[in-house]
């Protein structure tokens, strides 16, 4: 004999997958209302700074031997 297939809503794994998809929307939903609500202060830099960043193609060598 075939044993009947139980309704999914009593299967306790798809409440867990539910649960957990759900507190994965609202804490993402969370974060972008917190993102939004304490934005970042742009501080401007009188002086220039140091880039960490290796300089363009457009600028020259210090001497001839620097490729």
């Amino acid at each position: 004999m075939i044993e009947p297939r139980s309704q999914w809503y009593r299967v306790p794994e798809v409440w867990l997958i539910v649960v957990m998809l759900g507190a994965t929307v609202a804490g993402s939903l969370a974060l972008v209302a917190t993102a939004f609500a304490h934005r970042d202060e742009l501080k401007h830099v009188g002086t220039s700074i140091a880039s960490p960043l290796p300089p363009s193609s457009t600028a020259q060598p210090a001497d001839q031997t620097t490729p």
